[in-house]
């Protein structure tokens, strides 16, 4: 590179007259730099410049320029082409591209470097830590050890990370708003919020592989490509047992997948009171409770409701004793044997009588103690037989107590307790909008203490290598109402045991001291030490635990042919159990989602550890199967081979079908009548016709064909191969049977 520096300025040399002011031309050397030092010396700034003028060789100092003499600190001798440069002002921008600088120059580093390259010098950045963590991230994404939960799940985080899986996070952090990245790498330690926010704007790009998420958000369409495991199984819409109008259906449909001893379904009688048929069911299932519940009274206290201050005759007992046979007769199918089957009427007048002999108002007339005898003795052998067909009898009490629960709700918003079926229907025709389940109260359940209760079980559905598994939970708990049990009253802290309903009632002094605990709730232990004090230790084992084990299979069972299966799907369930008072287990509703928060101190307990075990299970189980499952017990297992749907995805190989001779057109359509002559066609000229010798014979219109016509129809012939001019019958016979494969369907017939 060659530098000349030419200055013309009189202005620079007015006080030295012997300078010669026409020329000044200083010359150096050829230096080369390279192509790369010539570009970053043009774009370095002007300080770089007087630094690199320093460098040079130095010369001695004229006389004449002692008026440039160096005025820095600086004792290093001047260099030739240091003093030609004016010095930079503050008005003149050297290189444009560079902003001008407010303060001094300095001869530090930092100062010389442009600001773009300021960052890199920050020795606060922690260079270490964010390796660190690249690295951590890097593993995480090559094992797939990405997870994504919605909510607040403190015992499901936990256990994720222990096994060294990181959180995307699926809300933006409110630290990635207020801090940068630097402030965020220094404040990182340690798994602290800083770090987890840090971490998940580095997953921002990578999905995860371990989906925790609300029953109603919408899965995208890139996660059935790579299957993660996701908290979600989907139903077609009448297979939801969830949702307690499709639990319904399930059950009425569920004597087809019951197995004894495997899958046996125990259930309230339940109705959705949607249409009018449903409703006349439901009215005649109330009638029926009536008439029930009154005989199976009877058969216990008939001696006892006769007195001579009694009015009442005992027409109305033969009158219930004959409506109870004609439904027991429906129900072994007699009514299609017999021809004249009809149904016995139950006047008001009646209903209005069994009820006031329940209640202990009204009292039967009295009779001959012969006569009493023999009605006792057919109102037990009736009650015993009707007992079989009729099990609910034992159950259902003498109030005919009926509970009417909003379909679409939860956490037990909108229950109504009813003893009147029109006072119940004329509160479903006053929201038409609502869909409502009538269900037959438990009048007579296992109590503890006077209180009545229920129990929360879960259960876990998983299905990963075509394997469909029903898993179980060993352990639960049970939920008691704040006061004692009382029909009288129809208050909701008294029938309802959802905590979301009896958390309202907490400072309410529980009548029998402190028998039960303020948070009204049990362990499992506790029931079982409860059970061991009324000397049925026992049951627990052999009588409810499994109860529980057939009503859930039988449910899942039912549900089985709407279940859309995706691999590595699971889900978690909580069931609502009741215990009658002759320990029957019967299964009130399943809910998905279940409330998973250490709100008491049972909870605080059972559902970290089912979260815990949930990912044992999920995760640790899938990858080992010798892994532990914690309490999770596999109940069922179901191989299902994942099919496609029929005509998806289905494809043709192969070539289409062409004309062995291509360069010939086909032959035109001839149209035959009945007679033999054949029309030409509608164009009028003759159109030729290709023989077996290559001869061509014309075809005139209106004259007879010489091919073999069919009646009422067109046939397309075509051409055969060369034959002589007599032609075998045997070529006749093909050019008469063979169709041309592009005939339109309209002529065949």
């Amino acid at each position: 590179m060659h530098l000349k520096i030419k200055l013309v300025n009189s202005d620079v040399w007015d006080s030295d007259p012997g300078v010669d002011l026409a020329d000044i031309t200083l010359e150096l050397g050829e230096i080369d730099f390279g192509q790369r030092m010539d570009q970053r010396f043009e774009q370095a700034p002007a300080q770089l410049t007087r630094r690199f003028l320093r460098a040079l060789p130095a010369v001695e100092r004229s006389p004449n320029r002692s008026r440039y003499a160096n005025t820095t600190d600086d004792d290093r001798p001047l260099s030739p082409l240091s003093r030609p440069f004016p010095t930079p002002s503050a008005h003149l921008q050297t290189f444009p591209r560079m902003a001008p600088r407010l303060h001094a120059f300095e001869d530090d580093d930092d100062s010389n470097r442009t600001p773009k390259h300021r960052f890199f010098r920050n020795y606060s950045f922690d260079f270490l830590k964010q390796k660190q963590l690249k690295t951590k991230i890097a593993s995480a994404v090559e094992k797939k050890h990405i997870f994504s939960i919605v909510g607040h799940y403190p015992a499901l985080r936990k256990a994720l990370k222990t096994r060294h899986w990181l959180e995307k996070q699926t809300f933006r952090s409110a630290l990635l708003r207020d801090l940068s990245h630097h402030a965020l790498l220094q404040k990182a330690s340690n798994g602290n919020e800083y770090e987890e926010a840090l971490v998940s704007k580095f997953l921002k790009p990578y999905l995860p592989y371990f989906i925790w998420q609300h029953r109603n958000m919408r899965d995208s369409k890139q996660d059935r490509f790579y299957a993660p495991f996701r908290s979600r199984i989907h139903y077609e819409r009448p297979y939801d047992f969830a949702v307690k109008e499709n639990l319904i259906r399930l059950i009425n449909a569920a004597h087809w997948h019951q197995e004894e001893g495997f899958a046996e379904l125990d259930y309230p009688r339940t109705y959705l009171l949607d249409t009018e048929d449903i409703i006349t069911k439901f009215q005649e299932d109330y009638q029926l409770t009536i008439v029930s519940s009154f005989l199976y009274h009877m058969s216990k206290h008939l001696e006892h409701t006769f007195d001579e201050d009694g009015t009442l005759p005992t027409d109305v007992l033969t009158t219930a004793m004959k409506y109870l046979r004609y439904y027991m007769g429906c129900m072994q199918h007699e009514d299609i044997d017999q021809q004249e089957f009809c149904e016995p009427l139950l006047t008001p007048e009646n209903r209005h009588e069994m009820e006031q002999i329940l209640a202990g108002e009204w009292q039967f007339a009295s009779i001959p103690g012969y006569e009493v005898l023999s009605l006792v003795a057919q109102v037990k052998k009736l009650v015993h037989e009707a007992a079989k067909v009729f099990p609910d009898m034992k159950i259902d009490g003498i109030r005919n107590m009926w509970i009417l629960k909003p379909g679409n709700r939860c956490r037990g918003l909108g229950i109504m307790l009813f003893n009147d079926d029109r006072k119940l229907l004329e509160h479903v025709d006053s929201n038409p909008d609502i869909k409502y389940v009538a269900q037959k109260y438990i009048e007579r359940p296992l109590l503890i203490h006077s209180t009545k209760f229920d129990i929360r079980q879960y259960f876990l559905i998983t299905y990963t290598n075509n394997l469909l598994k029903v898993w179980m939970y060993k352990s639960c708990y049970l939920r008691f109402s704040s006061r004692q049990f009382n029909l009288d009253d129809f208050c909701e802290s008294i029938h309802l045991t959802n905590y979301s309903i009896q958390k309202n009632y907490a400072k309410e002094v529980r009548e029998g001291g402190d028998a039960l605990p303020t948070c009204n709730m049990w362990s499992l232990r506790r029931f079982q030490e409860h059970l061991q004090s009324l000397d049925k230790g026992f049951y627990w084992e052999r009588k409810i635990y499994p109860d529980m084990k057939k009503n859930i299979l039988a449910i899942v069972c039912a549900s089985l042919d709407g279940m859309k299966l995706e691999r590595n799907m699971f889900e978690l369930y909580g069931a609502d159990f009741m215990v009658t008072e002759n320990f029957r287990t019967l299964l009130i509703e399943i809910n998905t989602s279940p409330d998973l928060s250490s709100s008491t101190e049972v909870t605080a307990v059972i559902c970290p550890a089912v979260l815990e075990d949930l990912v044992k299970v999920v995760i640790d189980n899938t990858k080992d199967k010798r892994a532990g499952t914690g309490q999770f017990e596999l109940i069922h297992s179901l191989e299902i081979p994942r099919v496609a749907p029929y005509g998806y995805g289905l494809t043709v190989d192969g070539r289409s079908m062409q004309s062995k001779h291509r360069s010939r057109s086909p032959l035109p359509p001839i149209c035959t009548t009945g007679g033999g002559s054949s029309t030409a066609p509608s164009t009028g000229a003759s159109t030729p016709r290709t023989s077996g010798t290559g001869a061509t014979t014309p075809s005139t219109a209106g004259g007879t064909g010489t091919g073999t016509g069919l009646s009422g129809c067109t046939k397309f012939l075509r051409n055969t191969t060369a034959t002589s001019s007599s032609g075998s019958s045997r070529g006749s016979k093909s050019s008469l049977t063979n169709v041309i494969l592009d005939r339109p369907r309209s002529t065949v017939k």
